[in-house]
């Protein structure tokens, strides 16, 4: 009887666990799903376009606030805007455009901001008390359109005249002299320097009325010409004649200056700055002392657009005491013209034939040549008094720049 009693109270051994397995569940069974990668590419890709979104909005809002915060313009920026709006102003009152050569009319941009051309001056510059003008002058076939902007002590628009005689005049060492009238550069360190589209020139000196000469620094290798190389009756051979008027030397320069040879020396743009002149071609001896043009300016070719250096204009570069006549070997020394192991043409004939003109020698010192000669050619040319200094202090390696 015992015995089966115990074995009907015996326990089976997983009975516990299934208790305890009971226990912890109380309800059905639930499985967290495994994300698939599709749906986390799509998540990321959500968030990149909210972040670009958001960049976008940035970017726009900066951009409407640099409109509202900065309604200034600069000062070149406001020079264009009133050029422009003379411009235009004369494209309907043409009948008012000089007609003269050199003439100049002026128009005040209050007349072209009643014309409803341009905005108020105090609204393109802010806080600022501002005038302005436009110059309009005929110089050849073009017109040609200068404004002139006025802030006080701020800024104001200068000419390339008054920037050189802020350099000062000097009475000894290089620098800028005032002789016969004109403001001459002397020495053989001086700061000229201005660089044009093309190329670097030199300012020999700034005119009575403000004109600026300027010689070509250095030529380009191919910028050789003769003088002349007709045949010459007296001399009974081609070796040309002395006269500017009649020679191969004015062609070369004229096809220079239209563009017609090989190399370009002016752009469009810098013979909008250039003012025809009077080129004095007399001639002089070799023993002649005098230097101030009168020899050479007894005979003149007008309006020319292009030319060579005078003997004066040559002696005149040189500090050396010693140099007094045309041909004096120490019109070398101290002289910013000459160029080292070069020989180029002067406009200046020798008065005592009809066949020979002055070049200067590669060692810097004047001497006659026989015209048929084949030297370089180094042209000079004249800016306007209004042309417009942009920057530069006429040094070499920071020349003077024009807008």
């Amino acid at each position: 009887m015992n015995e089966n009693t115990n074995e009907e109270k015996k326990v089976p051994e997983n009975k516990g666990k299934e208790v305890i397995n009971n226990t912890n569940n109380n309800g059905p069974q639930t499985f967290k799903p495994i994300k698939k990668n599709s749906d986390i590419k799509k998540r990321l890709m959500k968030i990149m376009l909210i972040v670009v979104g958001v960049l976008i909005v940035l970017l726009i809002i900066t951009l409407i606030m640099s409109l509202f915060s900065n309604k200034s313009k600069t000062y070149e920026e406001i020079e264009e805007i009133m050029k422009n709006a003379a411009i235009e102003y004369y494209d309907v009152q043409s009948g008012l455009l000089p007609k003269e050569e050199g003439e100049t009319i002026t128009v005040k941009a209050s007349t072209l901001i009643d014309a409803e051309l341009m905005k108020p001056l105090s609204e393109l510059r802010e806080g600022e008390s501002c005038s302005g003008r436009v110059e309009v002058t005929k110089v050849g076939d073009n017109i040609i359109y200068t404004p002139y902007l006025d802030c006080g002590n701020n800024y104001t628009t200068k000419e390339l005249y008054k920037a050189i005689l802020e350099q000062g005049i000097v009475t000894s060492d290089n620098g800028l002299y005032d002789m016969n009238g004109e403001k001459v550069y002397r020495g053989d360190d001086v700061n000229n320097y201005l660089q044009l589209d093309n190329y670097l020139f030199r300012i020999v000196k700034v005119t009575s009325d403000n004109k600026i000469l300027l010689i070509l620094n250095e030529m380009a290798s191919t910028s050789s010409s003769y003088y002349d190389d007709r045949y010459n009756q007296d001399r009974r051979f081609n070796s040309g004649f002395n006269d500017y008027r009649i020679s191969r030397i004015r062609e070369y320069l004229d096809d220079l200056y239209n563009n017609k040879l090989e190399y370009s020396l002016l752009s469009k743009k810098d013979k909008e700055k250039l003012v025809p002149f009077n080129l004095c071609i007399g001639k002089r001896t070799p023993t002649d002392t005098t230097n101030n043009n009168s020899l050479e300016c007894k005979d003149i070719l007008e309006n020319q657009m292009i030319g060579l250096l005078t003997v004066s204009d040559y002696m005149n570069a040189s500090l050396d005491a010693n140099c007094l006549k045309t041909i004096d070997r120490s019109c070398q020394n101290y002289n910013y013209l000459k160029l080292s192991g070069t020989e180029w043409w002067l406009v200046t004939g020798n008065s005592l034939n009809n066949y020979e003109a002055y070049i200067v020698k590669s060692s810097g010192y004047l001497d006659e040549n026989t015209a048929s000669g084949y030297k370089k050619v180094r042209p000079t040319i004249m800016l306007n008094n209004n042309v417009m200094i942009k920057s530069g202090n006429g040094s070499e390696t920071n020349p003077f720049v024009l807008k």
